[in-house]
C-alpha cells in the first residue's frame, strides 16, 4: 500500500502547552519515529532549542511567521524532505508560534500535500488551550482535536471544557503536562526492538527515561464489525456528519457489487482508496478513536448504515467523491 506520513498542526495561544505537548510526545514516542517543525517568531529559535536533540528530525523556521508565507512551496519542501522514505519518519508535528493564524496554516498544509510533498497526508489540527487560562479563539473552532492543559491547576474543570465543547469543531481532551498519547494521532508501527550494542542511542535513552511513566490522557478506541455491506450514501452521510467525540476512523468497508475500500478519517477530512486484496471484508471492520466516544450509538449508526440487499446496487458517488489518488510510491 503506499506509504503516506500524517502531518499534525500544534496551534494555540503563547504559553498555552504546545511545547511542552510536542515533548511528551517525543519522550514516550515508543519506537514512532517523529520529525518536528518548529515555527519560532523571532531571531532566536527558543522552541527548536527546547525541542532539538529529542526529535528524530527538527526543523526550525526562525525569524517569522509560517502563516505569513505567501505560498506553501518552502513549507511543501520542508514536508517533501521530511514525509520522504529516505526519512523513515512515521509522523510530522508542526508547532505553529503564538501568533500563528490556524486558517493560513491548514491552507498551506494542504497546499503543500497537493503540490511537492506527496508523500504527506493530513494528520489533523490539534489545539492546545491553557485550562488557567481559559482563551479558546479561531484555533480551538477549526481544530480537529482541542487539548485543554493543565487541568490539574483548575479547581474543577467541567465549566471550561463544557465552553470549550460548545465551540470546539472536534472533541476536546483534559490533559496534565500536555499528556498526548502518540497512539491517538498515529498508527504505532510493526518494528523491531532497537539492538543493544554498547553504546546507547539518545532515542533508546529518551524511551527508557520515560519507561513508568506514561501519564498519557485517557481516550477512546471502538471497534465495529459488520458481515453485510454497507449503503454508499448512508456511509458517506455518517462520515460527512462526524461522529461525537471521534477524532481519527480507519479502516475497510464493502458496498453492493464492488471491491472493498480502505476508509480513514481526520476531523472532517475524509479519505478513500480501493484496499489491497489481502484486507478482504463482507462488511466493514472500523476503528473509531476519540474521547467519550459511546460505543452503542457508534455502533447503532454503522447498523443505520447496511445496504438494502433487495435494492439495486446502489451509486458510489457519494463515496469516490472522498477517493485519493494514489501518487506515492511503496515505502
Amino acid at each position: 500500500m503506499p506509504r503516506r506520513v500524517p502531518v499534525v498542526l500544534v496551534a494555540g495561544h503563547l504559553g498555552a502547552g504546545k511545547s511542552t505537548l510536542v515533548n511528551h510526545l517525543l519522550r514516550h514516542a515508543d519506537g514512532v519515529r517523529i520529525g518536528v517543525v518548529v515555527n519560532d517568531f523571532g531571531a532566536i529559535g527558543i522552541d527548536a532549542m527546547l525541542v532539538a536533540g529529542q526529535a528524530s528530525a527538527v526543523t526550525s523556521l526562525a525569524d517569522g511567521c509560517l502563516c505569513c508565507t505567501t505560498d506553501a512551496n518552502g513549507l511543501a519542501a520542508l514536508l517533501a524532505e521530511l514525509t520522504a522514505p529516505a526519512a523513515r519518519l512515521d509522523l510530522v508535528v508542526v508547532e505553529a508560534s503564538g501568533i500563528a493564524e490556524p486558517r493560513e496554516l491548514v491552507r498551506l498544509l494542504l497546499d503543500a500535500i497537493a503540490g511537492d510533498a506527496r508523500h504527506a497526508e493530513y494528520g489533523g489540527l490539534v489545539a492546545v488551550v491553557d485550562a488557567a487560562d481559559g482563551r479558546t479563539d479561531d484555533a480551538v473552532r477549526l481544530a480537529d482535536l482541542v487539548v485543554v492543559n493543565q487541568v490539574d491547576r483548575v479547581d474543577d474543570p467541567t465549566a471550561l471544557l463544557t465552553s470549550v465543547r460548545a465551540v470546539a469543531a472536534g472533541p476536546a481532551l483534559p490533559v496534565v503536562r500536555g499528556a498526548v498519547d502518540p497512539a491517538l494521532l498515529v498508527d504505532p508501527p510493526a518494528r523491531r526492538a532497537p539492538r543493544r550494542t554498547g553504546q546507547l542511542s539518545f532515542d533508546v535513552l529518551l524511551r527508557e527515561d520515560a519507561a513508568g511513566a506514561h501519564t498519557h490522557a485517557n481516550w477512546d478506541s471502538v471497534a465495529v464489525d459488520r458481515d453485510a455491506p454497507l449503503d454508499p450514501a448512508r456511509f458517506a452521510a455518517f462520515l460527512e456528519a462526524g461522529p461525537a467525540g471521534v477524532f481519527r476512523s480507519k479502516g475497510v468497508v464493502r458496498f453492493p457489487g464492488a471491491a472493498p475500500f480502505v476508509v480513514q478519517t481526520v476531523g472532517t477530512a475524509i479519505r478513500v482508496r480501493p484496499a489491497p486484496r489481502s484486507a478482504a471484508v463482507a462488511g466493514a471492520r472500523l476503528v473509531f478513536l476519540g474521547v467519550g466516544l459511546d460505543a452503542g450509538a457508534l455502533h447503532a449508526a454503522l447498523d443505520a448504515c447496511a445496504a438494502d440487499p433487495a435494492a439495486p446496487e446502489p451509486s458510489l458517488l457519494p463515496v469516490l467523491r472522498y477517493e485519493e489518488s494514489d501518487r506515492v510510491d511503496a515505502g
